[in-house]
């Protein structure tokens, strides 16, 4: 079975700290070749600047070769079925990268591509970005473990992934967003059940001084997400 990355749960929570402890080994110059003789699809639908360059600069530190496609040359779901083209992309590359605008899309390529799938982001979900100021995280206080983590602003797609992610290391991350801005109940209740086997967890409140009241690391973010603009 591929593995993807679509979501922070789709690997164990207990897998997080390792990764990051070798991202961490990397950061600080350590190299590899785990990506020697692949090629590596990046196909972003949206405007990037720190992810695509990250995953560019990226996989060619690792070996890799990024082949990249604007949105137009390929038509995703448009000129060519999503399954289509993640058939084609299998066949010849190892991997792609993928930043959509709806989740739904990006499980439909998973759904058909042979190869692993990462969410770039999506409307949902933004994985990578969690994972990246986990790391973080880590770096300051040396442990997401126990750590209090107050996130201020919209509940979206980044405030889902960073919930997971910081419960699932053990750390607890309170959000603070107004009424019609919080995050889902759904994702509340999932990353708890994310964190609850190393004892992390997230909460909702209304008021941020309440957030940040006992916080080792407020985090922010913009209140109108990517492609969102006219839902303001």
């Amino acid at each position: 079975m591929v593995n993807h990355f679509l979501k922070i749960s789709d690997i164990a929570s207990g897998e997080i700290q390792p990764l990051l402890e070798r991202a961490v080994e990397l950061k600080a110059g350590a190299t590899s070749t785990a990506l020697a003789g692949k090629s590596v699809v990046i196909l972003f639908e949206k405007p990037s600047l720190r992810t695509k360059l990250s995953f560019w600069v990226g996989i060619e530190k690792l070996g890799g070769n990024p082949v990249h496609f604007a949105p137009e040359e390929v038509g995703l779901g448009k000129r060519e079925p999503v399954a289509d083209v993640a058939n084609v992309m299998s066949r010849m590359s190892d991997a792609a990268v993928i930043r959509t605008f709806e989740q739904s899309t990006i499980e439909e390529f998973a759904a058909a591509a042979s190869i692993p799938v990462i969410n770039a982001l999506t409307d949902a979900e933004h994985p990578c970005q969690a994972l990246a100021d986990t790391q973080t995280i880590l770096e300051q206080l040396g442990s997401v473990s126990g750590a209090n983590v107050a996130f201020i602003g919209d509940g979206n797609n980044v405030a889902v992934s960073l919930g997971y992610a910081v419960a699932g290391l053990g750390g607890h991350l309170t959000f603070a967003s107004p009424d019609g801005y919080t995050v889902h109940q759904e994702s509340l209740d999932g990353a708890n059940a994310y964190g609850v086997a190393v004892g992390g967890s997230v909460k909702q409140v209304i008021n941020p001084q309440e957030a940040v009241a006992n916080a080792d690391i407020v985090y922010t973010d913009v209140w109108t997400s990517m492609g969102q603009e006219a839902g303001t």
